[in-house]
């Protein structure tokens, strides 16, 4: 790690840390990439396809390789066939060689992209290497089929899978063999399908919709549609999608879903009511509605109706409050379907939920039944309400019920085996773990970096500052990344975070003195706790 920060004690004092301007001077380090050895891991499809419709074979000579420093200003740019052998210049500071055969498009058929990055750090005076890098498949690549028996029944003319990321889509007629390779827009993206179809012989046109959530750069998502036979007899199109992804192994994971039709008129759906109140709104249970003996005096009944025979009723239970979601998952779990039979009728009963909605067309559930409970925990109580009939018709409702006003404590921050509040000397194989608790959920955590021999140049070159949050300051993320600090979605919104600078520890063996970890963390509610690591470096 000392060589990564680039900085020791025994020659700071000509230290000159930039930010990965060219300055010149006594500060430049040199970047080899003459000798990078660069290789393709190429989409190999393992079925047929009509010639002429698969990419042709790329050129690795011709990818891009271009050179960006940490605030992603390019440096330099050259073709892989023409790199220099010669030492490239540059100052010392973390940059960024990203290899790409050709810019991304949203949706585009048969144009697969590959590429690859690699985050260097140059060292004032020293010389650094790229050896091996592997160019992968960087957007997404789809392909659509149809089983045969499902082939046999729909008009081929009328038939075309529409497939969309973000605000590119491409249209997938009945006969299309070829990719779609689409950008992401995301580390995890959602693909949205719509089917639209006709029945050999009939003059009805069928739309039917679902997503794909989880979809990442590099897989291939192989979607058929097909036939899904129910166990009481009744058929469904469904479809079912393999992902293939382009690595150094392949993983197959098969994941089947469902089509629900479009239906134009919303009245044909299951309908999820609460008399006299309106869903959208919290529902206040106040100790007004409980007798001097604690027996609820009012209701809380939903109503649930449908057109053809409900199959399934989902519950999913959530809390601001962890203590009501442990009580409740100790009766019932906190996401379940109350009519495939897996929770006991005596068990449902207690809850409020019926025994007896599947094939029914319309049934109640009293969350009055849990009216102690709710009361028993402060804070507001969720209930996501999915129901579904036997026409793949669904709709989801929640209620939210709150009670009292719930006490959030303020943040906590501790650091594991050591009293946060005592200066303690650093040694060799000390570990600095900390564990970080925000029962409001953490909206901000500012570090202040108080040091009286660690200067803000030599935290410059390195790409940090002497004060910075984790939530917020997305410029500084790669080096705190690398130093294992949690950075962005991994701090924002948790309530709970393990964070570690032990590797920082061993970097800052090499300057003696007095160095401090101001850390301050603010929940979503405002509060905030400021805690400070203090150590000593002989």
């Amino acid at each position: 790690m000392l060589v990564m920060l680039g900085i020791s004690s025994c020659n700071r004092d000509n230290v000159g840390y930039i930010d990965g301007t060219q300055t010149g001077g006594d500060n430049v380090g040199y970047l080899v990439l003459g000798g990078m050895n660069a290789s393709i891991m190429e989409d190999t499809e393992n079925i047929a396809s009509n010639p002429g419709t698969r990419a042709g074979s790329v050129d690795i000579n011709t990818f891009d390789v271009v050179i960006t420093n940490k605030d992603g200003v390019q440096m330099a740019a050259y073709k892989y066939g023409e790199l220099p052998t010669e030492p490239i210049a540059l100052d010392a500071g973390i940059y960024k060689v990203t290899m790409m055969s050709e810019a991304m498009v949203g949706a585009e058929w048969e144009k697969p992209v590959y590429g690859a990055e690699r985050e260097v750090i140059i060292t004032r005076k020293q010389t650094t290497t790229v050896d091996d890098i592997v160019c992968k498949l960087r957007n997404i690549k789809v392909t659509v089929d149809y089983s045969a028996d499902l082939k046999s029944q729909l008009d081929q003319d009328y038939t075309t899978m529409t497939v969309a990321l973000a605000d590119n889509d491409l249209v997938y007629s009945f006969s299309e063999t070829r990719g779609g390779y689409f950008a992401p827009v995301a580390a995890e993206n959602t693909l949205t399908l719509t089917f639209k179809c006709r029945y050999a012989g009939t003059t009805k046109d069928i739309v039917m919709t679902n997503e794909i959530t989880g979809v990442k750069a590099a897989q291939w998502r192989k979607i058929n549609v097909v036939v899904q036979h129910a166990a009481d007899g009744t058929a469904h199109i469904g479809i079912v999608c393999d992902t293939w992804t382009y690595d150094e192994e392949v993983v197959f994971d098969t994941s089947a879903y469902l089509f629900e039709e479009v239906l134009v008129d919303d009245t044909d759906l299951p309908v999820i009511n609460f008399e006299g109140h309106d869903l959208a709104e919290v529902f206040e249970l106040t100790d007004a509605m409980f007798d001097a003996d604690g027996k609820f005096l009012s209701n809380i009944n939903i109503d649930i109706t449908a057109k053809s025979a409900i199959q399934s009723i989902v519950i999913k239970a959530s809390s601001d409050n962890p203590a009501f979601t442990a009580a409740y998952s100790e009766v019932v779990p906190t996401e379940s379907d109350i009519c495939d039979g897996s929770v006991a009728a005596a068990l449902l009963k207690l809850m409020g939920y019926p025994t007896d909605a599947k094939g029914a067309t319309s049934t109640r559930i009293k969350f009055g039944a849990q009216a102690d409970i709710l009361r028993s925990h402060e804070g507001t109580h969720s209930f996501e309400i999915t129901v579904t009939d036997a026409n793949g018709g669904k709709t989801t409702k929640t209620l939210s019920i709150k009670y009292g006003q719930m006490v959030i404590l303020a943040p906590s921050i501790v650091w594991n085996g050591y009293d946060i509040k005592e200066r303690h000397t650093y040694a060799p194989g000390m570990t600095c773990d900390l564990v970080v608790t925000a029962d409001g959920g953490i909206a901000d955590f500012i570090v202040n970096i108080i040091s009286n021999d660690l200067t803000d140049e030599e935290l410059q070159g390195v790409g940090l500052a002497a004060n910075f949050s984790l939530v917020k300051d997305s410029q500084f993320f790669a080096p705190l990344g690398s130093l294992g600090f949690p950075t962005g979605d991994a701090v924002e919104g948790k309530k709970v975070v393990d964070l570690s600078i032990t590797n920082f520890l061993a970097v800052l063996s090499g300057f003696k003195g007095d160095h401090d970890f101001e850390m301050t963390v603010i929940d979503a509610a405002g509060q905030s706790t400021t805690e400070t690591i203090m150590l000593h470096f002989n």
